[in-house]
């Protein structure tokens, strides 16, 4: 019997490219509920009888908002309904502290969903699971590397250590470009000796050295995803593991594309384009031609271009733009959060300017 690998759901009333559907749900949440049945339906297809989740099913730690909650409970009924069991362990963004405790676990909330036909069991402890023929290990979230391999540790004491199938929510060294190393690599998670490790928290899928596996993101989240694989796993009674690629739309950076390859990476997806300066009117256009080729949202981050004074014919010297002086701004506040990501802060100011501008054009 195969089974479903979900991870890093993160379940958010998200803002960004976001509105409702009929039922008030927020769109964005709603596209992440459906990337949950998707996986559910191709679990039943393929004669699972349950899925496992590697951690984050909530976005903000500690705290459920109802207007979230309650539209997931309703999906995770819904999939508990299709005779599908759950098995999962928190991952940080489930947790109220820094570390897993029966007490500070969100997901424990799911837990209590009720079916006839199905269960959702939380763990908060490193647990066995024998189900279908899989021996399953789950792991939740550590705070630190030290605990994380002391319970690894601990597994690999069990006599089918060789077929044990482990989930552990932390991020593994070379999975996300541009990350720093923190120390946790697939040759130490290999050394174990398991059959699968299965990690969650980066949100990119990809196969490592000794089958050790980053699960990655059900969907695309935000403009960190980039480049990312997002979808969900199955594997089957040898432990062959698949990779099933989202249908939700992703973020995606259109710069340095050429005409055509914009138009078909635009489609279906949320998009962005820093450029040279432009008019509001160029902006407005090309703002429109991705539309047009099926964008979902759209970013320009584009310098207004300075139009000429009536009275000289030309721009005064020394003239600084409403968006340089943005951008002069930002680098030189020194009362902005360490945690605020400077550049992204240029990025969404800059869309406001144009947005405000094509107000104006369109007026």
């Amino acid at each position: 019997m195969s089974y479903v690998i979900i991870s890093d759901i993160h379940c958010h009333k998200w803002s960004t490219f976001s509105n409702f559907t009929v039922d008030g749900v927020n769109g964005r949440l709603q596209i992440i509920l459906d990337e949950l049945r998707r996986a559910a339906t191709q679990a039943q297809k393929m004669g699972a009888k349950f899925i496992v989740c590697a951690g984050d099913f909530l976005h903000v730690r500690g705290s459920i908002d109802p207007e979230v909650l309650n539209p997931l409970q309703d999906k995770i009924r819904e999939i508990l309904d299709m005779g599908l069991d759950i098995y999962a362990i928190p991952g940080n963004h489930d947790l109220a502290g820094k570390d897993t405790t029966a007490l500070g676990n969100a997901i424990k909330t799911l837990a209590e969903t009720k079916s006839d036909h199905g269960a959702f069991y939380s763990y908060t402890e490193p647990r066995g699971v024998t189900r279908d023929g899989h021996q399953l290990a789950l792991v939740p979230y550590r705070m630190t590397k030290e605990l994380l391999l002391a319970d690894l540790a601990e597994l690999a004491k069990h006599p089918n250590k060789a077929e044990m199938d482990v989930f552990i929510h932390a991020g593994i060294d070379g999975v996300l470009i541009g990350t720093p190393d923190h120390g946790l690599t697939a040759e130490i998670l290999a050394d174990f000796g398991f059959r699968n490790v299965f990690a969650g928290d980066y949100h990119n899928h990809k196969q490592l050295p000794g089958n050790v596996w980053s699960i990655g993101a059900t969907t695309h989240q935000t403009w960190g995803d980039v480049g990312t694989k997002a979808g969900f796993l199955s594997v089957d009674d040898a432990g062959k593991v698949t990779f099933h690629a989202t249908h939700a739309p992703r973020f995606v950076d259109l710069s340095g594309m050429d005409e055509a390859d914009m138009a078909l990476a635009a489609d279906g997806n949320y998009v962005r384009y820093a450029g040279p300066e432009m008019t509001a009117n160029e902006i407005n256009e090309l703002r429109r031609s991705f539309e047009d080729s099926g964008a979902m949202g759209v970013i320009i981050m584009a310098p207004k271009k300075v139009a000429a004074s009536a009275r000289t014919g030309a721009v005064p010297a020394g003239t600084v733009t409403v968006d340089q002086s943005v951008t002069n701004f930002i680098d030189g506040a020194n009362d902005i959060p360490a945690i605020v990501d400077r550049a992204r802060l240029k990025i969404e100011c800059t869309d406001v300017l144009n947005t405000a501008r094509s107000v104006v054009e369109d007026a």
